[in-house]
């Protein structure tokens, strides 16, 4: 019973320095590393699994055709563009 009493003092007397030791700012200057330290895990595994996202997404056949036929529309958009206000780009053009 004896050895319980001092290892709670000894608990004790460490929290109370422990407590004592750090001030506001050691204390705001953890929470910012701990904080760092979270994002950085975060953003780790966030980017992984939008890269597995993107991969899976990718592979599916609709997807490439859905892609194929925006780039299609963006394209035929930039000739009208072109052609309309700006001929000389399409004469300077070499065959």
């Amino acid at each position: 019973m004896y050895m319980e009493d001092t290892s709670n003092l000894a608990l004790r007397n460490f929290r109370y320095l422990i407590r004592e030791a750090l001030t506001k700012s050691d204390k705001a200057e953890i929470k910012s590393i701990v904080r760092k330290e979270i994002e950085s895990e975060l953003k780790a595994k966030l980017s992984k699994a939008i890269e597995k996202e993107v991969a899976s997404v990718l592979k599916d056949k609709s997807t490439k055709e859905e892609i194929g036929e925006i780039s299609k529309k963006i394209l035929k958009k930039l000739y009208k563009d072109l052609s309309m206000h700006h001929p000389y780009i399409i004469d300077r053009i070499k065959v």
